[in-house]
Formats: C-alpha cells, sequence, structure tokens
C-alpha cells in the first residue's frame, strides 16, 4: 500500500529553482510509515540546514550525510531552511515519525515519540563501523556519527545481530527470562529484499539468548527445554521433585531443520555444578534455573565454547562426541570428567553470572563478567575480560581488562575486534547510564552511548561494509 506524505513549499515557488518539496513516492513500504519527502534544487554545496523548531542531530556538517530529529506524534510543522551556492532557502514541510527528509545529498529521519534517546559521546578517535544495539521496544543501527540510520519495532527486542551483508537479525518479541513462549522466535532480515526468514528450534520454545550463524546457512540456537521430577537433592534446599529448565543447544540447517542437538543435563550436573540456581515461574510453574546458557562460539575445528550463568562456568564441548574436554571457572567438578582449568591471579579473583563468551584467534578467551552474584559488596565491578588460556597447566589468566563503575545484574557483551578497538556492552549496571563503551588498543575510553531504552542485550560493531547505507536509509521502519 502506498504510503502519504506531504509538502507545502514558501518563500520559493514549488518546483522552482530554490527547492520545491516533493514525494518521492518510488522508495514504497508499508502501510502507515510514509513515504521519504524530497527537497528538489539544491545547487552545489549545501554549507547549512535548519528544521525548526526541530533540533537536527547532529548538528550540521557538510561532511556528514545522516542526521535525525525528534518528532511527535501526528503531524510535525516545521520550517525547513537550507543554504546552497544560490542562497537561502526555506520550505514548511510536514512531517511523520519514521519519515525521511532528503535536501539534496543528506538524510534526515523523523524519529517517532517513543524512540529512546541515545545519546554518543566522543573521547577520542573511534573506528569507523556500524553499532547494533537494542531497547526495549526497538532494534537499532547506530552510524559512526551516533545516528540511528535503521530501526525497526518490536514488544521485547533481544540479540540484534547482522550475519551476513545487508542482513540483521532478533527476536523482536523475547519472554524473559529464557525462552519459554513458542511464539516469539528469530527473524533473520535480508534488508536489500525486504524478507524475513524465521528461525526455530525444534521440539521446544526458541530461546532468544544466542542464534550463532554457521557457514551454509546453517545456525546454532539456544533452547531451554523444562525437564519435570528432577532430582536437585543436595543443590541449596532443593528436593527431589523439581520441575528444571535444562539447556540445550540445536544445529539448524538452511531449512530449518534440526542436524544435531547437545543436552547440558547429559554432560553437567545440576547439584555438584550449579552455583547461582534462580526459581521463575514459567507458565504457573515453579521452575529451577540451573544453568542458563547464555552464548555459544565455535572454533576452528567445529567445537563449542558454551557459557553457563549459572555454573559459572565455560565449557568446551566436542562437536563429534559432545563430551566436555574443558571447563573454565566455577566448581572444579565436571559431570564428563573434563579437565578443570583453573583462574588464577585474577585482579578479581575469578569471574562469575558471565556473558558473551568469544575466542580470539591467538586462543584466548573473552567475556562480560558481570560480577552480579553478591550485589558488589566484594567490590568487584562489571568487566570486559580476556583470559589467556594455559592447557598445559590448565591455567587461565588476565592479559586485559577494562572496568565499570558497578556490578552488573544481567546480560551484557565484550567484542575485540581486528581494527583493535573492543567494544563493551554494559548489560544493566544500575549506576551507570552508560549501554556501551568502546576501547582503544591502548585501553583507552574513545567512545561512550547511553540510552534510556530499558536496557541492551548486547552492543556489536561491525564493518560500514557491512551494511549499505542506502540499504539501511530504504528500510528503516519498514
Amino acid at each position: 500500500m502506498k504510503r502519504l506524505a506531504w509538502g507545502i513549499c514558501v518563500l520559493v515557488g514549488c518546483g522552482g529553482p530554490g527547492g520545491a518539496v516533493v514525494d518521492a513516492g518510488a522508495e514504497g513500504g508499508d502501510a502507515g510509515v510514509p513515504d521519504a519527502i524530497t527537497v528538489d534544487g539544491p545547487s552545489g554545496d549545501i554549507v547549512s540546514i535548519d528544521l525548526d523548531p526541530l533540533v537536527l542531530t547532529p548538528s550540521f556538517s557538510p561532511t556528514v550525510h545522516d542526521y535525525a530529529v525528534r518528532c511527535s506524534a501526528g503531524d510535525n510543522v516545521v520550517t525547513l531552511t537550507y543554504t546552497d551556492q544560490t542562497g537561502t532557502h526555506a520550505s514548511v514541510v510536514h512531517l511523520a515519525e519514521d519519515q525521511e527528509l532528503d535536501v539534496g545529498d543528506y538524510w534526515i529521519r523523523c524519529l517517532p515519540h517513543d524512540f529512546p534517546h541515545v545519546v554518543t559521546t566522543a573521547h577520542g578517535a573511534a573506528t569507523p563501523g556500524y553499532y547494533l544495539l537494542t531497547s526495549a521496544t526497538f532494534a537499532i543501527v547506530l552510524d559512526p556519527n551516533g545516528v540511528p540510520v535503521w530501526y525497526e519495532r518490536g514488544t521485547n527486542v533481544v540479540d540484534l545481530e547482522s550475519p551476513a551483508h545487508d542482513v540483521v537479525s532478533f527476536v523482536p518479541n523475547a519472554s524473559p527470562p529464557y525462552g519459554w513462549n513458542a511464539a516469539a522466535t528469530f527473524g533473520i532480515h535480508a534488508l536489500d529484499t525486504l524478507t524475513t526468514t524465521p528461525l526455530a528450534t525444534v521440539g521446544v520454545p526458541t530461546d532468544f539468548h544466542e542464534h550463532l550463524a554457521l557457514p551454509g546457512g546453517h545456525y546454532l540456537v539456544t533452547a531451554y527445554p523444562i525437564e519435570s521430577h528432577v532430582d536437585l537433592t543436595g543443590l541449596g534446599t532443593f528436593g527431589s521433585d523439581n520441575a528444571m529448565a535444562d539447556c540445550e543447544v540445536e544445529e539448524l540447517d538452511a531449512s530449518d531443520q534440526l542436524v544435531w542437538s547437545w543436552l547440558a543435563s547429559a554432560h553437567v550436573d545440576a547439584v555438584k555444578e550449579s552455583i547461582e540456581p534462580q526459581v521463575n515461574t514459567i507458565n504457573g510453574q515453579s521452575v529451577v534455573d540451573t544453568f542458563h546458557c547464555n552464548s555459544i562460539e565455535v572454533d576452528g575445528s567445529g567445537n563449542l565454547l558454551l557459557s553457563f550463568r549459572h555454573t559459572n562456568s565455560l565449557y568446551y564441548v566436542d562437536k563429534t562426541t559432545g563430551a566436555v574436554q574443558w571447563k573454565l571457572g566455577g566448581t572444579s567438578f565436571n559431570k564428563d570428567g573434563a579437565t578443570y582449568v583453573q583462574v588464577t591471579s585474577d585482579p578479581e579473583t575469578t569471574f562469575n553470572m558471565q556473558h558473551d563468551a568469544r575466542f580470539l584467534p591467538n586462543g584466548d578467551v573473552t567475556m562480560f563478567d558481570d560480577h552480579g552474584a553478591d550485589g558488589g559488596k566484594s567490590g568487584e565491578v562489571a568487566r570486559g575480560v580476556e583470559y589467556a588460556i594455559d592447557h598445559v597447566a590448565n591455567t587461565a589468566t588476565v592479559v586485559f581488562q577494562y572496568l565499570g563503575i558497578g556490578e552488573a545484574s544481567w546480560t551484557g557483551s565484550f567484542r575485540r575486534y581486528a581494527d583493535g578497538d573492543s567494544l563493551v556492552g554494559w548489560g544493566y549496571v544500575s549506576k551507570d547510564p552508560r549501554i556501551a563503551t568502546e576501547i582503544d588498543a591502548a585501553g583507552n575510553d574513545v567512545l561512550d552511548i547511553t540510552s534510556d531504552g530499558g536496557g541492551n542485550y548486547r552492543a556489536l560493531k561491525v564493518p560500514l561494509s557491512q551494511l549499505d547505507i542506502a540499504v539501511l536509509r530504504a528500510t528503516t521502519a519498514k
């Protein structure tokens, strides 16, 4: 269905050389989202743009081509004034939420009234890239200037990734604390064709914590099957008959068919290895969450590194046999008899309640260390941390860390990139308004991102070549 747009020219004649305002109807799109408004006629270089009474973000610069203004619900009547080589020109335009205004080679997005206040503050020179963030109700891509150049709505948006060129993926309707609602699945969005492919686990509701793209269109996805009548005697005050949230890892092929699976309870002892079990009410039933798997990583051998928040451990799993080969952190016991890799000489003793465990090319392991278990009583704070693993001595030592200012209650991420920069996604730290911090190769804070959008699951960065700016502009809020 064709979307609506309006343009009224004043001070300069519509269709004249000064800058007619016309509907860019060729963009097309969904009902309710207006087409772009295009200002025809700018001559040569534009040296200034103003939209009174709205505030252009960032401030206009001839070298910056994407901007945003925050709009109200309904009709936003603004006076557009721009100056080019022929002089200053003004037009009255009517902007609607989500609409795009094109002035020559400059693109201005009319952000909806409920869009979160996302602010980037530069302290140095960050390497170029797009930032992938979520709020409670939006998946968001920021450009290097902090402008939302793409976004999409949901009801509880989690885990925004870009698994391929001009592709983004996320769960739009997650059901915390883990995936229990069968209606909540990942969507793989090919932006250049405006097509969406669902990604859902088989036989159990899809969990929102991880969907890791593999070659050939395959994905690894987490799920939390609920097991009945589980004996947890010896774990806290739990008895012999409990409902327990297990952790399943499923490999799905390009047709969403199950080709491989792994079940935590077959390899991890819920009583002897769980340290931070939590009880949640799921569909009216009390369920013990003993494992809480929250990330999957794959190395060059095809083996898996799994993060279990409630065991304070990482597990390295042989993909062929399913056996845990080594375990980092938590208790020294493992049901498979895995080699225990002990954290040594750590300024914060060890990690706990961690998220987003990843391998670096040199074999080091990174993670976001929440330190959320004791409410910060020990003085430990959330951090992005890198451990060097010695598989002869079976030890892990800190080779890099970047500290926050308080413990994180949940979520978070830490990625180190080949361009030398690293990005910490802070999850939820009650003392800290930041949702992300970018660090240069020397460990200096070069960029902070804050938001009032109700938390952020992960903060990721992709190269500018990963997403085409023209495609992002054309598919925002579609």
